[in-house]
């Protein structure tokens, strides 16, 4: 399966979004919002639901930050590594915002 790394432009804060260097990305790196792309692995860029995934916690595991998303529409909840131009230190308070959005 051939992964699909593309730009894009934010459907959250409208930002432009370019390729991530060492990953596929699919969040935006200023306010974490993305766009529910992914069916089962992520990069496949298969599911039709199209929601809207929030940020709703992290962790750090083996060395990197895990930042765990869910959807808006249909629920569904993954977990995607850091890229390393993901401005970080808002994501706490952005996860707090989107909390309130979610539930």
């Amino acid at each position: 399966m051939k992964k699909i790394n593309e730009s894009f432009i934010c459907i959250n804060c409208w930002k432009e979004v370019s390729q991530a260097a060492r990953t596929c990305r699919n969040h935006c790196p200023y306010c974490f919002v993305s766009l529910h792309v992914d069916e089962k692995i992520p990069w496949d860029r298969k599911t039709t639901c199209g929601g809207k995934m929030y940020p709703t916690a992290y962790e750090i595991r083996n060395w990197q930050l895990k930042i765990c998303f869910q959807c808006k529409e249909c629920g569904k909840i993954h977990r995607n590594k850091r890229a390393d131009d993901d401005h970080v230190e808002k994501l706490d308070e952005y996860i707090k915002q989107y909390k309130e959005i979610l539930y």
